[in-house]
């Protein structure tokens, strides 16, 4: 994560009680009488809330419960400010501290820093706030940088900020002391309680822990950076994970488009968080890219991490939620992920090459080298070819989704707006140094001039209708049994076929094969209406029950508890659920 502002620095460390305070001296623990009161009052609500006699007596005591917690919570946060938190003064606790779920042989303090939900402004990118009413206080969970990423080299981040509930468990006694629990959230709808087991929903706020991940997140703020000057930005080119990999739930790949990043997905994700059956069999991740770069480019990076995480998490071909992998591409989002799951991409070169149409309609992974004879290309410009136009689809993608997609170019890439983009695009020096080697070799394309040749190369020109590589992109075709969605703006005119999202028009948006299209009452932005939200929820819904059986869907809608999706900020308003 990026470096944060001596402001927000300053609001961690005063939070959280962190690593500067250990040079402190020791200070005994002053909260023992208080928290011994609160504890006798949590368990006497324990035994309400156990008990299935009692269950008009829930609600008041589910109150008590949660303020005991927050009371216990707030003291030990002052404990590490004051003088930190040894293994000393946790033995003196009237509670002991189970070890984090998330964090090997570490105790819910191995977080830099644990936020309970109302102290952090859940508005960052968020337009509402997704929570749940249940025993127990909702955290968020900062945890350190680099820990548990065991594949660094494609993973920015890797589930820094958890969402998290703690509940004080009085069926775990250990030495006469209930047990502080922090429990992921998003793995676990309930807690069972009492020697009759009963149910109870566990309290959650799933908006705070997004809006801190992509507030400190390193792809924040760079989306123009990442466009105009993508050599400044290239660092941040990799996969996001909002949470922890859950071996339990299927992958949802969310692919931006230019001119932004990955946290434009910030309000889709939180309102599909609202859906109990989307929290318990997904999870998301995000491809971020500098946007000022030839989509090919990130194309390529984009399948280099999906195989190291499918070698990863999946490594014998048997898991069942990586082999049904959902991709959602919004723009040139939508372009990368269409050339990543295409059965035959080497069809983009006939936009660069001049040679007889049947070389590639004859091309294999076998014998593309033979077919290029011609070019008399030396065996670098072989791995640059190989590495940007042959290849296999993604392994394990079922599903697709197209969010406002120029399948067939914008014209905005033609206009002064896009023009002018183009020429304040700054290619880093290696990626010009590939594109340049394969244009020579392309028609004509070696009679431009430096300058002509860095704006043909842009991201911005190769999404023009008359970009050589958009003119075959009508030419690429996925696997027949992975369906695809389209979810497509107009503005709220009501007037497809000829409407446009301002950006992309219909014609160029819509696809003929779809199994679905859904035109929503939005600008080119789709991923930030409401509606995009449902008609996602309502295409992942149909997968899962593809998946795993209509049954999972009936069982988890039957589990589910109530959830509340409110408007930011204060007052709220309380919404229909989806």
């Amino acid at each position: 994560m990026k470096t944060a502002s001596a402001l927000l620095l300053g609001l961690l460390m005063g939070l959280s009680g962190c690593s500067l305070h250990h040079q402190q001296q020791e200070r005994a623990y002053a909260h023992y009488q208080d928290d011994a009161a609160a504890i006798r009052e949590a368990q006497a609500a324990w035994l309400i809330l156990s008990s299935p006699r009692r269950s008009r007596e829930w609600p008041e005591a589910r109150k008590k419960y949660n303020a005991c917690i927050r009371k216990l919570a707030s003291h030990l946060k002052e404990a590490k400010r004051e003088g930190g938190m040894n293994e000393k003064k946790r033995q003196s606790l009237p509670f002991i501290i189970e070890k984090s779920p998330y964090a090997k042989d570490s105790n819910p303090w191995f977080y830099e820093a644990i936020f309970m939900s109302d102290e952090v402004d859940p508005t960052f990118r968020l337009r509402e706030s997704v929570t749940v009413e249940g025993m127990g206080i909702p955290l968020a969970g900062l945890a350190p940088q680099g820990v548990s990423r065991p594949h660094a080299n494609v993973l920015k981040d890797n589930g820094n900020v958890h969402t998290l509930t703690a509940i004080l468990d009085f069926d775990r006694m250990v030495d006469g002391k209930p047990t502080l629990r922090t429990i992921p959230r998003l793995m676990n709808e309930h807690v069972f309680i009492g020697k009759n087991k009963v149910r109870q929903p566990l309290a959650a706020n799933f908006s705070v822990p997004i809006a801190l991940f992509w507030k400190l997140s390193d792809a924040d703020g760079t989306e123009l950076l990442g466009a105009f000057r993508p050599k400044k930005a290239i660092n941040t080119m990799g996969l996001y994970f909002s949470e922890p990999y859950d071996p339990r739930k299927i992958p949802v790949v969310f692919t931006h488009g230019l001119m932004s990043g990955p946290a434009t997905f910030a309000n889709l994700t939180n309102r599909l968080l609202v859906d109990p059956v989307i929290r318990e069999n997904y999870q998301f991740w995000f491809f971020g890219y500098p946007s000022g770069l030839a989509w090919t480019i990130p194309a390529s990076r984009q399948r280099k991490a999906l195989e190291e995480l499918m070698q990863e998490y999946n490594p014998r071909g048997a898991s069942r939620e990586m082999n049904n992998i959902v991709m959602v591409g919004h723009s040139m989002g939508g372009l990368i992920t269409r050339f990543n799951n295409s059965t035959k991409p080497w069809t983009l070169m006939k936009g660069l090459f001049e040679l007889p149409p049947e070389t590639f309609a004859d091309m294999t992974l076998e014998n593309w080298k033979t077919g290029l004879e011609p070019l008399h290309c030396d065996e670098p410009m072989l791995e640059q070819l190989q590495n940007n136009f042959i290849f296999s689809p993604a392994r394990g993608v079922t599903r697709i989704v197209y969010m406002a997609t120029p399948h067939r170019g914008s014209t905005f890439a033609d206009n002064w707006i896009g023009r002018l983009g183009q020429r304040l695009i700054d290619l880093p020096a290696d990626m010009l140094e590939e594109v340049t080697r394969i244009a020579t070799l392309s028609r004509g394309m070696f009679l431009l001039n430096p300058l002509q040749l860095k704006d043909e190369l842009t991201s911005i020109r190769q999404l023009s209708p008359n970009s050589s590589l958009v003119k075959y992109m009508s030419e690429l075709r996925g696997d027949p049994n992975v369906p695809v969605h389209s979810i497509i703006g107009d503005r709220g005119r009501n007037d497809t076929p000829h409407s446009s999202d301002g950006v992309v028009k219909y014609r160029s948006s819509h696809l003929d094969w779809s199994a679905s299209e859904k035109i929503v009452p939005s600008g080119h932005s789709v991923q930030d209406d409401p509606a995009a939200a449902v008609e996602l929820r309502r295409i992942l819904r149909e997968h899962l029950a593809k998946v795993k059986g209509r049954q999972a869907l009936e069982e988890a809608d039957a589990r589910a508890a109530t959830p509340v999706w409110q408007t930011n900020p204060a007052p709220p308003i309380i919404l229909k659920r989806p």
